[in-house]
């Protein structure tokens, strides 16, 4: 017999990490469980909900998750444990996510698993991308684009051009998020990533003609010497010109610039012309294994 229950206080006082995320007010007290049989403990596992940025709808997400793989007893009682748990979290009226990568997860196939017989469905699958300096080589700079950043440029010009980038993308989360909040609004949760020394690798890319073309986005990622491409996308009226390509260039060029010697992003799956333009511009799969399988609650329907 599985008993599924919520934390007790004496459990947050036990599990650090779940009493820090509770301290600061990133989760709430029915929201960490336990499965146990005869009062062994079996499985546990806990949500959070981040601050998001401005005008962003809440997002929930799977934390802490514990359970001896090995034990055909304990992966039952996960099971249990997030059979019971999900319902009840996601009556908050948001999706419950949880993400599963084999950069950071050595048990990421019994995750899956586990999420799928738990009642979760793939909601996005994606593709890490690497490029490194002296490996990969360099793209060749731009020709045909004049660039502004972030700092060089009204903000609300530069929200703009970023609010027609995802029109039509087919990247699941950005077309998720994109429809719920709306152009504007995505654009402005878009912006609430930006982190310090961003401001001069965030450009809009603009043609002979002084149109904006689209814009990149070049971050530091939070690893040494590292950044990462927080988005990269054309705008509607001018795709089909290759300027993903010279979008790239220049933030390839960018992060040198910076002082990083690699950029780590990723891409979904699905989206057969972002991989390519990652490919032509030297940024490569299989240089990590970085590859993310995003899951939700409830299942997505398309």
């Amino acid at each position: 017999m599985i008993d599924v229950r919520t934390f007790s206080p004496a459990d947050f006082e036990k599990y650090d990490n779940f009493r820090e995320i509770l301290e600061e007010g990133a989760t709430r007290r029915e929201w960490s469980f336990i499965a146990e049989s005869d009062g062994q403990e079996l499985a546990r596992a806990g949500f959070l909900s981040q601050d998001p940025p401005a005008d962003a709808p809440i997002e929930i997400y799977l934390f802490g998750l514990s359970v001896d793989w090995d034990n055909p007893l304990a992966v039952e009682a996960a099971r249990q444990l997030l059979a019971t748990a999900l319902p009840a979290v996601s009556k908050v009226g948001a999706p419950v996510d949880a993400r599963t990568n084999p950069a950071v997860h050595p048990d990421h196939k019994e995750r899956r698993a586990l999420f799928e017989a738990a009642g979760m469905g793939l909601f996005q699958e994606k593709q890490g991308h690497v490029w490194q300096a002296g490996t990969t080589g360099m793209p060749s700079p731009s020709s045909r684009l004049s660039f502004r950043s972030y700092a060089e440029m009204p903000r609300h010009e530069f929200l703009a051009v970023l609010s027609l980038g995802p029109a039509g993308t087919l990247d699941r989360n950005d077309r998720f998020y994109y429809e719920l909040t709306g152009p504007v609004g995505w654009a402005k949760v878009m912006e609430g990533f930006l982190g310090p020394g961003d401001e001069a690798t965030w450009k809009v890319g603009y043609n002979s003609a002084g149109v904006p073309v689209g814009y990149v986005m070049l971050c530091a990622f939070d690893e040494d010497d590292t950044g990462t491409i927080a988005h990269v996308g054309v705008v509607p009226d001018q795709r089909g010109n290759g300027y993903v390509n010279d979008l790239l260039a220049e933030t390839t060029a960018d992060a040198v610039g910076r002082g990083f010697t690699s950029i780590l992003s990723d891409t979904d799956v699905l989206n057969v012309p972002m991989i390519a333009a990652f490919e032509r511009a030297g940024h490569l799969e299989g240089v990590r294994p970085w590859h993310v399988w995003h899951y939700r609650y409830p299942p997505p329907t398309r």
